[in-house]
């Protein structure tokens, strides 16, 4: 009797396990939210730097179809990409707000306006939400790990920046793996992980060598492991790379963010 119990216990959580899988596979996929097709010129203008351009061609479109997520939208990207973060959060904002439809991205970009305006905690709160919906971006896990240096959470910061590391282990962008890796460096010196900072610099900057202030930071900390030579290298990298890529930095000393 007591054999037949534990086969019916059996059988029950196989059905069980059977059911949760099914529901699992047939559950549908959060599937990427694609930019209109009638607004795709727009974003062009945007992305060619023509914004003031952009706005007008959004009004007027507003004013025929109405507002939408994704109009709000590009006009919030069109002041974010001319750094005008406090424009591009009101625009952002009635982006997020929208009943119907509402376009991930926006979370994004509403996240990084915050960020340069120096509201942490907004910005926190955007990207987090943009990772219920995309959970695997790296940009918005590596701003995540960018608050989490600013508040001094290094062991956080060295989670997220370790799962950009990793998610971008096998993609083509080796520009958003090498700012990662070079960001999870800086973590390592805050630790006192000095061989393993150098180690991730060396990777950062094998992937994208252009990073001047990354050189910068591997010069320093060659020079605290006492490998002189090396360091000299570096600083030398460090100050060819910021003329190549910021000629207008030369006659400063400041390493901007």
């Amino acid at each position: 009797m007591l054999f037949i119990k534990q086969i019916n216990k059996t059988v029950f959580f196989c059905v069980i396990g059977l059911l949760l899988l099914i529901i699992l596979l047939f559950q549908p996929s959060k599937q990427e939210v694609l930019l209109d097709a009638s607004l795709k010129k727009h974003f062009g203008l945007i992305h060619d730097g023509e914004t003031g351009s952009a706005r007008v061609r959004l009004r007027q479109f507003m004013d025929s179809n109405g507002e939408s997520s994704q109009s709000l939208f590009l006009m919030g990207l069109s002041y974010h990409s001319e750094k005008r973060y406090a424009k591009a959060v009101e625009w952002l904002e009635q982006s997020v707000s929208t009943q119907k439809d509402m376009y991930p991205p926006s979370w994004h970009y509403l996240g990084w306006s915050h960020f340069y305006l120096g509201n942490g905690a907004q910005a926190n709160d955007a990207f987090e939400q943009y990772l219920v919906i995309q959970p695997d971006e790296p940009d918005t896990i590596f701003a995540l790990g960018l608050l989490a240096m600013e508040e001094g959470e290094f062991e956080s910061a060295e989670e997220l920046f370790g799962r950009v590391v990793q998610i971008t282990a096998q993609s083509r962008n080796r520009l958003i793996r090498a700012k990662a890796s070079a960001r999870l460096a800086d973590v390592q010196v805050e630790l006192g992980r000095l061989d393993s900072a150098i180690l991730l610099y060396n990777d950062a900057l094998g992937r994208n060598p252009d990073l001047y202030e990354a050189w910068h930071r591997l010069a320093t900390v060659l020079q605290r492991v006492g490998r002189e030579e090396e360091a000299l290298t570096a600083f030398s990298e460090s100050e060819s790379a910021r003329n190549r890529i910021r000629p207008d930095l030369m006659q400063t000393t400041e390493f901007p963010e």
